[in-house]
């Protein structure tokens, strides 16, 4: 898409997010102004299209004004975090109560966008997609006894969008995703972090039990309970045991895949690495995924500013830096924009301004 199609989509998307949040959390006049805002975003899009795109960018218009109108009070959904489902195995409230501060499950209708809404890891969405989400979309054509293994772990810089593309490739495979926090756990509960692993997928099972559905495992900051255990690491001590029974049950859990966020797999006990499937890299951006994030972080921003704007460049300064460096660069810049319109500082060359955040997040990083 050219930019000015960038912009508009990246509005349209923003603006669909807004109102779900605005559902979830019961204010659904916001929730239909929002979606009424996405629908005025993509009858501009339509305008500036032809033949077929022109058709299917009106449909969906017409589709999200439809959803308005039809929102009504009372369909606020509810809140992410939930109590335990009827488990066959009874478990003491207390302990569901202590498992859900750690462990957040993020329904099928409550997740975000797909990997549509993942600007760039293209190699990464390819590996997840053959090695996961296809055997599951085609169950009858995927017949063959493969390794029945669905742990897999993504490696990458930080701020590089490992939790992002889980969350997308949940909503991909259409399954709920079980978010646990793993550094909260062990500073929380560390005279307890290996039983907590036990119950984290005790519990995780249990769901996926009561609700007849797969779930996404997704172990944040994985690292904190899985360093080797000659690193003189406690932790590590008690909970890798925990996490080989474990990730060795997954083995014989149909509906669990478990996946793993950390920065370097060189850092987690070998047995624990051998247990994943597949690692997948997630790399920092490229110069075009650069200029995409420059896009869609600044899609809001006034069109006098925008025009004056070199995307290009942007993109080429700022080699090196991850996709949350390029949010932080671009949230400065916002605040400067908001102290212009406000004729609290003199407006200069917004241009410069924007590389001059762009200098200053990269030399921060040497």
């Amino acid at each position: 898409m050219e930019l000015r199609e960038d912009i508009l989509y990246e509005n349209f998307k923003k603006c669909q997010a807004e109102a779900l949040k605005a559902k979830e959390a019961g204010d659904i006049a916001l929730a239909k102004n929002k979606l009424r805002e996405a629908a005025g975003y993509m009858d501009k899009l339509a305008l500036i299209s032809s033949g077929s795109h022109r058709a299917k960018r009106h449909d969906m218009a017409v589709r999200v004004r439809s959803l308005a109108d039809d929102i009504a009070p009372g369909t606020a959904a509810r809140p992410v975090q939930t109590a335990a489902p009827q488990q066959r195995t009874e478990k003491p409230a207390a302990d569901n109560e202590k498992i859900t501060q750690y462990l957040t499950i993020v329904k099928r209708s409550e997740l975000g966008a797909g990997f549509e809404g993942v600007i760039g890891l293209e190699d990464a969405k390819r590996a997840i997609t053959e090695y996961i989400i296809n055997p599951m979309r085609y169950p009858e054509e995927y017949n063959y006894n493969f390794i029945d293994n669905r742990a897999v772990l993504l490696e990458g810089p930080p701020g590089t969008g490992k939790t992002t593309f889980a969350l997308a490739a949940a909503k991909e495979m259409n399954v709920p995703f079980a978010l646990i926090n793993v550094a909260s756990l062990v500073n929380c509960y560390i005279g307890e972090t290996a039983k907590n692993i036990d119950r984290i997928f005790e519990y995780i099972r249990n769901y996926a039990a009561a609700n007849n559905t797969p779930v996404i495992a997704f172990f944040d900051e994985f690292d904190e309970v899985a360093k080797k255990r000659d690193s003189n690491d406690k932790t590590a001590e008690a909970a890798v045991p925990a996490l080989l029974r474990n990730l060795d049950g997954v083995k014989r859990n149909k509906n669990l895949f478990v996946l793993a966020n950390v920065n370097d797999k060189n850092w987690l006990d070998p047995a624990v690495a051998e247990r994943f499937r597949k690692i997948i890299h997630i790399p920092l951006p490229d110069e075009a995924a650069r200029r995409r994030l420059f896009c869609a972080k600044l899609c809001e921003v006034e069109q006098t500013f925008l025009e004056r704007i070199d995307f290009a460049e942007a993109a080429r300064l700022s080699e090196g830096l991850s996709g949350r460096d390029i949010t932080f660069i671009c949230d400065d810049f916002k605040h400067l924009l908001g102290g212009v319109k406000a004729k609290l500082v003199s407006e200069g060359d917004v241009n410069a301004s924007l590389q001059k955040f762009i200098s200053e997040r990269a030399e921060s990083k040497r």
